[in-house]
């Protein structure tokens, strides 16, 4: 019988995610690497890949309420490498490289517990 030996290996520490708050970003060019990006309870949204066995931050959004849900969008036909987070009744959105560019407060009094994105293609 063949055994295996196991090692754990931390590359980061983030507070108490939510089910559905880690998501793989598609690779682009095939010169990148995965990046990954993950939502905690602290309300911080982290996106970060690994270079030569070392971890590289692409962002770090600043503390706020506590995320919920994490997905993954784009324009129909390119890779979804925008970054969807709900937060209580808010929904926000940062493109790949950290740059906010959605806030949009639902007015509903309960918290988002799923969030699925779609485009409309234009035909």
């Amino acid at each position: 019988m063949m055994e295996l030996q196991l090692n754990r290996v931390d590359y980061l520490q983030t507070a108490v995610t939510s089910p559905n708050c880690l998501r793989l970003i598609p690779i682009v060019k095939k010169e990148n690497a995965n990046k990954v990006a993950v939502a905690d309870s602290s309300g911080v949204v982290h996106v970060f890949g690994m270079k030569k066995k070392e971890v590289q931050t692409v962002f770090k959004s600043l503390p706020g309420l506590a995320v919920s849900r994490l997905e993954l969008g784009g324009p129909p036909g390119q890779p979804r490498d925008r970054i969807f987070v709900s937060s209580g009744s808010v929904v926000r959105g940062f493109s790949k490289k950290g740059k906010q560019f959605l806030d949009f407060n639902t007015n509903i009094t309960e918290s988002i517990k799923n969030l699925s994105y779609a485009m409309p293609s234009h035909s």
